[in-house]
């Protein structure tokens, strides 16, 4: 009996080692601020608070999706920002503005919309995609923000 769970056991460690880690697109997204201000990027989902990253002027944050990266461990997100409906941009002490989905939003680029990134697939399975805050951001945020 001992022999066969020893034979059952190398069995599984054996074909364990056969097999690659996760398969899945590996996203690689990097947010630039180049708005003048620093800003404070605070991530919802349901109306609920969930996190916030900060990025200083003329500094950027990278993320990385798929193996090995946050989120979905089998596979890529294209946006940065897993598991949220909406992104409240705040420029310190000046304005805020939210980021979603909603086609009626005034916000002409959203960090909710593929569509508002730069980039895309770099080579089978890899992607990069950029995001940048701009003046203009800042200037729509304190004509439309709240």
């Amino acid at each position: 009996m001992k022999n066969i769970i020893y034979l059952c056991s190398l069995s599984i460690i054996l074909l364990n080692s056969c097999v690659e880690g996760p398969v899945g697109d590996i996203t690689y997204t990097t947010i630039l601020n180049n708005s003048e201000h620093n800003i404070e990027l605070q991530e919802f989902y349901n109306g609920a608070y969930r996190s916030s990253a900060f990025i200083d002027n003329n500094q950027s944050k990278e993320f990385k999706f798929g193996p090995g990266g946050p989120g979905d461990p089998t596979g890529a997100h294209i946006l940065p920002l897993v598991n949220v409906d909406s992104i409240r941009i705040i420029y310190y002490e000046k304005a805020s503005i939210w980021h979603t989905t909603d086609a009626n939003s005034p916000v002409n680029r959203s960090l909710m919309l593929e569509s508002s990134y730069e980039g895309g697939k770099v080579r089978d399975g890899v992607y990069e995609f950029t995001y940048t805050f701009t003046p203009e951001d800042y200037e729509e945020a304190l004509e439309f923000g709240d």
